[in-house]
């Protein structure tokens, strides 16, 4: 008999990041975790519902860390290492030895611009983003795993939430405009799960929103979603 039961996809926003912080980085794919963002972990890991058949990760440093206590608690399950890293949309070269708030004019900018198929050197358009998040999407739902935990960052959080409750036809100037707003109206916390479900019908569904009870958070350094470096 077929199982009914929905498979089940929870993504997972890394914990506080160096950058989430106020701290000058250097590149996208290296900020680390705090000591906060590294406490935040390990309570996400206990919290996390037994039972993946895979664990995915980004490529980013601070996306693989957050997974390291889910990991070890759930050693006996395969690790894979995916490109669900979050969106690097400005000039690497210009963002080497700044903080969040320094990017901030730069990021503003390219929003303002509102060009989807506009990369910088080094950087990846919109359109680029959101072929990716999509990609992912479909390789996903090719798996046969149950339950699996796909440990990523805020934007691409966003972007599966918002194709799936927008469905954009094209991805044009009106849809990255749309996305901007999306991403202020609905933030993801460091630590936040998002539960897609896929359905045997071949229906998706997202499920609520949530964080860890319990989960500590510095409000002075709360990370905004739509800048760069979350």
């Amino acid at each position: 008999m077929q199982n009914s039961a929905p498979r089940e996809l929870w993504f997972i926003r890394h914990g506080e990041s160096v950058a989430n912080a106020g701290g000058v980085t250097v590149e996208a794919s290296s900020y680390s975790l705090t000591e906060l963002g590294h406490r935040q972990s390990a309570l996400l890991s206990d919290a996390l519902r037994d039972g993946p058949e895979l664990i995915i990760h980004s490529t980013y440093r601070r996306a693989k860390e957050t997974a390291a206590p889910a990991m070890r608690r759930f050693a006996h399950v395969s690790a894979e290492e995916w490109p669900v890293q979050e969106v690097q949309y400005l000039d690497p070269a210009k963002c080497v030895g700044t903080t969040q708030d320094e990017r901030r004019d730069m990021s503003q900018e390219y929003w303002q611009a509102c060009d989807p198929h506009f990369a910088a050197p080094g950087a990846e358009s919109f359109a680029g983003f959101i072929a990716r998040v999509q990609a992912a999407l479909d390789a996903l739902a090719r798996r046969e795993e149950r339950l699996v935990f796909v440990f990523s960052h805020g934007h691409f959080m966003s972007a599966i939430a918002w194709l799936l409750l927008s469905q954009p036809a094209r991805i044009d100037s009106a849809a990255m405009r749309r996305f901007y707003q999306f991403i202020h109206a609905c933030v993801v916390p460091n630590c936040a799960v998002l539960p897609l479900f896929l359905h045997p019908c071949g229906r998706q569904s997202l499920g609520g929103l949530w964080v860890p009870e319990g989960m500590e958070s510095d409000g002075a350094h709360a990370a905004v979603s739509g800048l760069a470096g979350a």
